[in-house]
Protein backbone atom coordinates (compact mmCIF):
# COMPACT_ATOMS: atom_id res chain seq x y z
CA UNK A 1 0.00 0.00 0.00
CA UNK A 2 0.89 3.59 -0.80
CA UNK A 3 -0.03 7.23 0.57
CA UNK A 4 -2.20 7.19 -2.27
CA UNK A 5 -4.33 4.04 -1.75
CA UNK A 6 -4.78 5.36 1.68
CA UNK A 7 -6.14 8.21 0.85
CA UNK A 8 -8.24 6.62 -1.69
CA UNK A 9 -9.63 4.53 0.84
CA UNK A 10 -10.47 6.64 3.53
CA UNK A 11 -11.96 9.27 1.65
CA UNK A 12 -14.19 6.24 -0.02
CA UNK A 13 -15.17 5.21 3.29
CA UNK A 14 -15.89 9.04 4.75
CA UNK A 15 -18.03 9.74 1.78
CA UNK A 16 -20.49 7.04 3.04
CA UNK A 17 -19.94 8.23 6.65
CA UNK A 18 -20.13 12.20 6.09
CA UNK A 19 -20.80 12.53 9.63
CA UNK A 20 -18.28 10.48 11.07
CA UNK A 21 -14.23 10.84 12.02
CA UNK A 22 -12.28 8.27 10.92
CA UNK A 23 -9.02 7.11 13.00
CA UNK A 24 -6.15 5.18 11.07
CA UNK A 25 -4.49 2.86 13.15
CA UNK A 26 -2.01 0.15 12.29
CA UNK A 27 0.71 -0.31 10.13
CA UNK A 28 -0.84 2.39 7.74
CA UNK A 29 -1.51 4.72 10.26
CA UNK A 30 2.31 5.78 9.45
CA UNK A 31 1.98 7.56 6.11
CA UNK A 32 0.05 10.34 7.80
CA UNK A 33 3.74 11.20 9.45
CA UNK A 34 5.75 9.16 6.84
CA UNK A 35 4.58 9.02 3.15
CA UNK A 36 7.10 7.67 1.80
CA UNK A 37 7.59 4.44 3.44
CA UNK A 38 4.72 3.12 0.83
CA UNK A 39 8.02 2.98 -1.72
CA UNK A 40 10.97 2.37 1.08
CA UNK A 41 9.91 -0.62 2.61
CA UNK A 42 8.45 -3.93 1.41
CA UNK A 43 6.46 -4.52 4.34
CA UNK A 44 4.45 -1.61 3.48
CA UNK A 45 4.46 -2.86 -0.46
CA UNK A 46 3.03 -6.15 0.65
CA UNK A 47 0.33 -4.30 3.02
CA UNK A 48 -3.56 -4.98 1.68
CA UNK A 49 -5.31 -2.71 3.83
CA UNK A 50 -5.92 -0.28 6.45
CA UNK A 51 -7.33 -0.17 9.75
CA UNK A 52 -10.62 1.97 10.27
CA UNK A 53 -12.56 3.29 13.52
CA UNK A 54 -15.51 5.22 12.54
CA UNK A 55 -16.79 7.96 15.36
CA UNK A 56 -19.54 7.98 16.17
CA UNK A 57 -19.55 3.96 16.36
CA UNK A 58 -22.93 2.31 14.99
CA UNK A 59 -22.86 -1.30 14.21
CA UNK A 60 -24.84 -1.29 11.70
CA UNK A 61 -22.64 1.57 9.83
CA UNK A 62 -19.76 -0.91 10.71
CA UNK A 63 -21.46 -3.40 8.59
CA UNK A 64 -22.23 -1.19 5.52
CA UNK A 65 -18.59 -0.53 5.81
CA UNK A 66 -17.37 -4.02 5.72
CA UNK A 67 -19.76 -4.23 3.10
CA UNK A 68 -18.50 -1.25 0.90
CA UNK A 69 -14.64 -1.35 1.41
CA UNK A 70 -13.74 -4.62 3.38
CA UNK A 71 -12.03 -7.55 1.87
CA UNK A 72 -15.41 -8.85 0.69
CA UNK A 73 -16.04 -5.68 -1.33
CA UNK A 74 -16.07 -5.41 -4.92
CA UNK A 75 -14.09 -2.33 -4.29
CA UNK A 76 -11.68 -4.46 -2.79
CA UNK A 77 -11.81 -6.62 -6.16
CA UNK A 78 -11.33 -3.42 -8.49
CA UNK A 79 -8.32 -1.96 -6.83
CA UNK A 80 -6.57 -4.71 -4.25
CA UNK A 81 -6.66 -3.02 -1.12
CA UNK A 82 -9.36 -2.90 1.75
CA UNK A 83 -10.53 -1.25 4.70
CA UNK A 84 -10.63 -3.61 8.31
CA UNK A 85 -13.45 -2.00 10.17
CA UNK A 86 -12.75 -2.05 13.14
CA UNK A 87 -14.97 -1.00 16.66
CA UNK A 88 -14.06 1.39 19.07
CA UNK A 89 -12.85 -0.97 21.57
CA UNK A 90 -9.39 -1.29 19.35
CA UNK A 91 -8.97 1.92 21.74
CA UNK A 92 -8.28 -0.03 24.72
CA UNK A 93 -4.94 -1.13 23.41
CA UNK A 94 -3.92 2.58 22.75
CA UNK A 95 -2.13 5.19 25.35
CA UNK A 96 -4.52 7.38 27.25
CA UNK A 97 -3.59 10.43 25.41
CA UNK A 98 -3.19 9.39 22.33
CA UNK A 99 -6.04 11.76 20.96
CA UNK A 100 -3.65 14.50 21.76
CA UNK A 101 -0.96 13.31 18.86
CA UNK A 102 -3.36 12.44 16.02
CA UNK A 103 -1.99 13.31 13.02
CA UNK A 104 -4.00 14.10 10.01
CA UNK A 105 -4.40 12.57 6.50
CA UNK A 106 -3.75 15.29 3.98
CA UNK A 107 -6.00 15.52 1.82
CA UNK A 108 -8.80 13.82 3.83
CA UNK A 109 -10.70 15.84 6.22
CA UNK A 110 -11.82 13.86 9.30
CA UNK A 111 -9.24 11.31 8.78
CA UNK A 112 -6.85 11.26 11.40
CA UNK A 113 -3.93 8.87 12.04
CA UNK A 114 -2.39 7.59 15.37
CA UNK A 115 1.10 9.21 15.92
CA UNK A 116 3.67 6.41 14.91
CA UNK A 117 5.15 6.01 18.74
CA UNK A 118 0.32 5.29 19.79
CA UNK A 119 0.88 2.81 17.36
CA UNK A 120 3.77 1.59 17.84
CA UNK A 121 2.32 1.00 21.34
CA UNK A 122 -0.55 -0.90 19.63
CA UNK A 123 1.43 -3.03 17.62
CA UNK A 124 3.14 -4.36 20.99
CA UNK A 125 0.03 -5.75 21.99
CA UNK A 126 -0.38 -7.55 18.67
CA UNK A 127 3.31 -8.81 18.78
CA UNK A 128 3.37 -10.51 15.62
CA UNK A 129 6.15 -11.31 13.75
CA UNK A 130 5.40 -8.71 10.69
CA UNK A 131 5.01 -6.19 13.72
CA UNK A 132 8.14 -7.09 15.45
CA UNK A 133 9.65 -6.46 11.63
CA UNK A 134 8.00 -3.07 11.11
CA UNK A 135 8.53 -1.63 14.56
CA UNK A 136 12.47 -2.83 13.78
CA UNK A 137 12.27 -1.25 10.69
CA UNK A 138 11.20 2.18 12.32
CA UNK A 139 13.09 2.08 15.21
CA UNK A 140 16.63 1.59 13.26
CA UNK A 141 15.18 4.25 10.49
CA UNK A 142 14.84 6.60 13.60
CA UNK A 143 11.01 6.99 12.49
CA UNK A 144 10.13 5.97 16.04
CA UNK A 145 12.09 6.92 19.35
CA UNK A 146 12.74 3.96 21.82
CA UNK A 147 12.27 6.01 25.03
CA UNK A 148 9.08 7.74 23.81
CA UNK A 149 7.48 4.21 23.01
CA UNK A 150 8.67 2.75 26.12
CA UNK A 151 7.30 5.57 28.39
CA UNK A 152 3.72 5.57 26.01
CA UNK A 153 3.85 1.85 27.05
CA UNK A 154 4.71 2.33 30.53
CA UNK A 155 1.51 5.11 30.74
CA UNK A 156 -0.93 2.62 29.03
CA UNK A 157 -2.83 0.89 31.02
CA UNK A 158 -3.02 -2.79 31.35
CA UNK A 159 -3.30 -5.81 33.21
CA UNK A 160 0.36 -7.71 34.10
CA UNK A 161 0.25 -10.34 31.78
CA UNK A 162 0.44 -7.70 29.09
CA UNK A 163 2.59 -5.36 30.64
CA UNK A 164 5.29 -8.74 30.37
CA UNK A 165 4.24 -9.67 26.66
CA UNK A 166 4.17 -6.22 25.16
CA UNK A 167 7.61 -5.54 26.86
CA UNK A 168 9.10 -8.43 25.54
CA UNK A 169 7.65 -7.40 22.06
CA UNK A 170 9.63 -4.32 22.67
CA UNK A 171 12.95 -5.93 23.64
CA UNK A 172 12.38 -8.39 20.31
CA UNK A 173 12.11 -5.31 18.09
CA UNK A 174 15.12 -2.95 19.51
CA UNK A 175 17.37 -5.90 19.06
CA UNK A 176 16.06 -6.71 15.78
CA UNK A 177 16.67 -2.81 14.78
CA UNK A 178 19.79 -2.88 16.25
CA UNK A 179 21.23 -5.82 13.90
CA UNK A 180 24.04 -4.93 11.44
CA UNK A 181 22.05 -5.08 7.75
CA UNK A 182 22.61 -7.53 5.40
Amino acid sequence: MRVEALKHLASSAAALAPDSTIVVFGSASVFATYPELGIECDLYRQTKDADFIFEPWEQSLGKALNNAVGKESLFYDHFGYYADIISPAAFDCFPPDFRDRLVPLEGCPRVFALDPHDMAVAKLFAGRPKDVRLLAFLLATKRLDEQKVRKLLWDTPMEEKWIVRTHQVLEQAVAEARKPAA
